[in-house]
């Protein structure tokens, strides 16, 4: 089987006037380099105009997430904070109400005969 036509032939043109495999002269015309960089500058502008637009959809969306992210954070930090000022106000020793009971030794004596 003959496969010549699924060969691929890659030619790399290093400077104007490169002769190819077969001996030809490559020259390319001043008027088609010229072409292709007109076309080259306005596609480059759009590619940097759509990276500068998605670039700032992305970093608009992660500032957003942080600020949600610190706002939760805050909050917790918060709700933190006050129940530990509540059970430091508990833990005072400051007894508001109290009842005091007082058992006599004899009292105890006669509860376990009854």
């Amino acid at each position: 089987m003959h496969d010549d036509y699924r060969k691929i032939i890659i030619r790399r043109i290093i400077h104007q006037g490169q002769a190819d495999p077969t001996g030809e002269s490559l020259n390319t015309s001043p008027i088609n380099r010229w072409a292709f960089y007109l076309t080259l500058i306005p596609v480059v502008i759009v590619v940097v105009v759509l990276g500068a637009f998605f670039f700032s959809i992305v970093l608009a969306l992660f500032a957003a997430v942080a600020a949600v992210v610190s706002a939760r954070l805050w909050w917790l930090r918060r709700k933190l904070r006050q129940s530990m000022a509540a059970s430091a106000e508990q833990s005072n020793g400051i007894i508001e109400d109290a009842e005091i009971i007082e058992i006599r030794e004899d009292n105890k004596k006669n509860r376990g005969h009854h």
